[in-house]
C-alpha cells in the first residue's frame, strides 16, 4: 500500500510541477493549464503505467482545484510586483538581439540540438532577405531550460554564430545585451559554454490569462449554456451544458470573441442570448448593456427570476483593444482567430512576445474599429500599418518593437492612431 501511495504522490508532484511551469510562462489560461498539466503527466508516465488506471486518476484528482488556487496565489503576488520582472526583461532583451542581427528565441524546441539546427536554418533565410540587419548568430533557451529556471532560478542560454570564429564575440554581445536590460549574467568566456542568467521567473497575467473560477458555493445558481458558433475555442466549450453563473461570469462571457454568442437558459425556462460589444455585453433582443467586470451579480439575479439593473452599463472605450494574432513558429505563442479583448498592458506585452519570424502577425482594434496591425518580415523587420477600408489602402512603415508597443498603447489608452508621428508613411493600395 505504501508503494502505491508513493507512486501516486510522485505523479501528483509531477503534475503540480507542470502547473507551476505553465503558470510561470504567462501563456494560456485556466483551462489551458489544466489540460497542459494533464497532457504532460501522461507523456512522462513510466512504461507499463496505465493512463486510465487508479494511480493516475488519484494523481489527477483535485488538479483543477490546485490550478485555481495556484492562479489565485500568483495574482496575489503579482499585485505586489512594482517593476518589470526578470522574465519580462528577458523577452525585451531577446527582441533587442533580434533587431541587432542575433536571432533570439524563447522556449524554443525541446533540446540544444533541435534548437541549434532550427536557428541555423532560420539564419540562412534571414541572410538572404534584403533590408534587414546582418545575421551574426543566434541565442535560445528551450523547454527543459525553462523548467529548470522556474525551479532553480538560473536560466541557461545557448548561442551560436553564423561563422564559428565569431562565436565568442556573439556570446559576449548576448551577455552585454542581457545585462543592459537589468539581468545578471555569469559566463566564463568559453564559446562552448552556455550563459547563466539569474532569473526570478515571474510573468504577469492579464485578462483571460488571469481568470480563474474560484471555489464552488452551495446552492449557487446555474444555467444551461450553448454557443452560437461553428467552432468555439476549447476554453469556451469547457463551459457548456449546465454551468454555474459564477464560472460563466468569470471564465467566458467577459472574453467572448467577436462573432461568438452564448445562449443561456435558466431553471425557470427564461432564455437570453449574449454577445460582446467591445467592453460591454449585450443581451440580444432586449437591448440591455451589462458590464464585463461586474457581471456575476446581475446575471445571478436574472437566473433566479429577478430583474436587470435599471441603468445600462456604459462604455469607456479606453484601456483595451480587441486583438487577433498568429504565431505559427514552432514553440511560438500560438494565436487566436477571432478578436478577443485585451487590456493595454497585455497588448503591449504581445508586441514583444510575438516571435520575429516571417508571417507572424497581430491586429489591434479600438472600439470604433480604428486599427493598427503588425507583421514580421524576413530580415527580421517589423512592418506596422493602419488599414483604411473606405479608401482601400494601408499606410505604414517599418518600426522597432518599442515603437510598435507605443503605437498599441496610444490606440488602447487614447483611442487614436499615431503611426504618422513616427515619420513618413508608405501607402499600399489594395
Amino acid at each position: 500500500m505504501s508503494e502505491v501511495r508513493e507512486r501516486v504522490d510522485h505523479l501528483r508532484a509531477t503534475a503540480r510541477e507542470s502547473v507551476a511551469t505553465l503558470l510561470a510562462t504567462g501563456q494560456g489560461g485556466y483551462v489551458d493549464i489544466c489540460l497542459g498539466a494533464r497532457r504532460h503527466l501522461l507523456d512522462v508516465l513510466e512504461r507499463g503505467t496505465d493512463p486510465e488506471g487508479p494511480e493516475v486518476s488519484a494523481a489527477l484528482d483535485g488538479l483543477a482545484t490546485h490550478v485555481d488556487e495556484a492562479m489565485d496565489a500568483h495574482l496575489q503576488r503579482q499585485r505586489r510586483w512594482r517593476s518589470r520582472t526578470d522574465s519580462e526583461r528577458l523577452t525585451r532583451a531577446f527582441r533587442a538581439l533580434d533587431e541587432s542581427g542575433i536571432i533570439a528565441r524563447e522556449d524554443h524546441t525541446c533540446c540544444d540540438t533541435c534548437a541549434a539546427d532550427s536557428l541555423r536554418q532560420e539564419a540562412l533565410v534571414h541572410q538572404e532577405a534584403p533590408g534587414g540587419p546582418s545575421i551574426r548568430g543566434y541565442a535560445f533557451y528551450h523547454e527543459q531550460d525553462m523548467r529548470s529556471a522556474v525551479r532553480d532560478g538560473t536560466l541557461m542560454v545557448g548561442f551560436g554564430a553564423t561563422h564559428e570564429i565569431r562565436r565568442a564575440a556573439v556570446g559576449e554581445e548576448i551577455a552585454e545585451t542581457l545585462r543592459a536590460h537589468g539581468l545578471t549574467v555569469t559566463w566564463n568566456g568559453d564559446p562552448g559554454t552556455k550563459l547563466g542568467v539569474a532569473v526570478d521567473w515571474r510573468r504577469r497575467r492579464w485578462g483571460r490569462g488571469a481568470a480563474h473560477p474560484g471555489p464552488a458555493v452551495d446552492g449557487e445558481p446555474a444555467v444551461e449554456v450553448s454557443y452560437q458558433h461553428e467552432s468555439p475555442p476549447a476554453w469556451m466549450t469547457h463551459y457548456q451544458g449546465r454551468v454555474t453563473v459564477r464560472e460563466l461570469a468569470r471564465m467566458v462571457l467577459p472574453w467572448l470573441p467577436r462573432g461568438h454568442a452564448a445562449t443561456l437558459t435558466s431553471d425557470r425556462g427564461r432564455t437570453i442570448e449574449i454577445c460582446r460589444d467591445f467592453d460591454l455585453l449585450r443581451v440580444l433582443g432586449e437591448g440591455r448593456a451589462l458590464p464585463r467586470e461586474r457581471l456575476e451579480e446581475p446575471l445571478s439575479r436574472w437566473a433566479v427570476g429577478g430583474v436587470w439593473p435599471e441603468e445600462d452599463a456604459r462604455s469607456s472605450h479606453t484601456g483595451m483593444v480587441d486583438a487577433i494574432y498568429d504565431d505559427s513558429t514552432a514553440e511560438g505563442i500560438g494565436g487566436i482567430q477571432s478578436a478577443e479583448p485585451m487590456e493595454t498592458a497585455a497588448a503591449r506585452e504581445l508586441v514583444h512576445r510575438l516571435t520575429p519570424s516571417e508571417g507572424n502577425f497581430a491586429v489591434f482594434l479600438a472600439g470604433d474599429e480604428t486599427c493598427v496591425q503588425m507583421m514580421w518580415e524576413a530580415g527580421p523587420r517589423l512592418w506596422m500599418e493602419s488599414p483604411s477600408p473606405e479608401e482601400r489602402l494601408s499606410r505604414g512603415r517599418f518600426v522597432t518593437t518599442s515603437e510598435a508597443e507605443e503605437m498599441v498603447r496610444i490606440l488602447a489608452d487614447e483611442n487614436r492612431l499615431a503611426l504618422d508621428e513616427l515619420g513618413r508613411l508608405a501607402v499600399t493600395t489594395w
